[in-house]
């Protein structure tokens, strides 16, 4: 998807940021729209571009999947990239990073699916390891060469991390972007299931009895529907989850998204926001399961985090409900920084008790 257009200094050329694939680029598009440019490159994202009046030198940010945010100038054609700042330098020197690999598969219709393989810091090579699957939120979003803090932290815990770009996500063409709509998780729950099978295959190290599953927004709500129709997850974490479309449609901000991702409201499609709902299936859950929610958030409000504990505590399902004051739906990236601190702590320790304590 492509960011906001801006004229080059000389007129005769728009520049944007659009991801495609993995990464976050500058392009350019001459007037006649007859040339598309790749200014930047290189596996990374690229944000927060500025350029001088005259359009000979430019700046921007750069992270990649080891490296946060890093300040770069360039030239205005992009031909000499310079790092400048080194914020992170010192605090990494005292960090261990696994770089990620990256894997694709094909799914049923014939769809290369795109993601991305953490390994545990320390891998040794013959020993058995735990696996997180990671799910983006959206659905209209994206993984990629991009700095994750919860990556790492598993990472450092002992466990594999792989995070996906399903169908759904943005970056690989318009019919890819919406080849889920109308059917959230019924589709895209085959590119899930297939990118652990392929990580299975690429590291038979991975044991396939402690898989976990977590993510946020959709990513939440394919995490609740993964474990409510699938048996492959032995742990779960769900955050600013999604349990049923119906009571999510009266309390969200995003009502236009809900009307054209179900082809209208939940009476005129009620079949359909059942079905899609994972408190449909909660009677098939499982996995042990860590539920955490913002108070203040609007997009997702708490309800349905709380809808699904409680379901899953009436089952007598391992469950804990954690709920952060102050926050919104953006917890994970702009919180309170104790309470992001906290959030990856609770993360990290629910996975290693269920996927790596009980199993010893």
């Amino acid at each position: 998807i492509p960011g906001s257009p801006a004229w080059t200094a000389a007129g005769d050329a728009v520049r944007f940021l659009a991801g495609v694939g993995g990464n976050r680029h500058v392009y350019e598009v001459n007037v006649n729209g007859e040339l598309i440019r790749q200014v930047t490159t290189g596996d990374r994202h690229v944000g927060s571009v500025s350029v001088t009046r005259d359009g000979l030198v430019m700046a921007y940010t750069v992270t990649d999947d080891i490296t946060p945010a890093e300040l770069f100038v360039n030239r205005g054609d992009g031909g000499l990239q310079q790092r400048v700042t080194s914020f992170n330098d010192a605090w990494l020197s005292r960090r261990s990073l696994q770089s990620a690999e990256r894997l694709t598969w094909t799914v049923t219709d014939g769809t290369e699916i795109e993601g991305w393989l953490v390994k545990p810091v320390g891998y040794e090579s013959g020993r058995l390891y735990p696996m997180v699957l990671k799910i983006h939120g959206g659905p209209y979003g994206a993984y990629g060469n991009t700095f994750f803090r919860t990556f790492h932290v598993l990472s450092n815990a002992g466990f594999f991390v792989l995070y996906t770009n399903p169908r759904g996500s943005t970056g690989y063409g318009h019919d890819f972007t919406y080849a889920t709509t109308p059917g959230w998780g019924e589709v895209d729950s085959e590119d899930y299931l297939a990118g652990v099978d392929a990580a299975i295959e690429t590291y038979p190290d991975i044991d396939p009895a402690r898989i976990g599953v977590s993510g946020g927004s959709y990513g939440g709500f394919m995490t609740n529907w993964l474990t409510a129709t699938t048996n492959r997850f032995a742990a779960a974490v769900t955050s600013r989850s999604i349990a049923d479309w119906a009571s999510l449609y009266g309390s969200t901000d995003a009502q236009a998204l809900l009307d054209f991702a179900f082809g209208g409201p939940p009476w005129e499609q009620r079949e359909l926001y059942n079905r899609l709902s994972p408190m449909t299936y909660v009677e098939n859950v499982t996995a042990p399961t860590l539920v955490i929610h913002s108070e203040n958030d609007y997009r997702t409000p708490i309800g349905d985090g709380e809808k699904w504990f409680i379901a899953l505590r009436k089952r007598e399902i391992s469950t804990e409900l954690v709920r952060y004051p102050r926050s919104s739906h953006g917890l994970s990236r702009s919180g309170e920084p104790w309470l992001l601190v906290d959030r990856l702590e609770r993360i990290r320790s629910w996975f290693v008790h269920w996927l790596v304590d009980q199993s010893d």
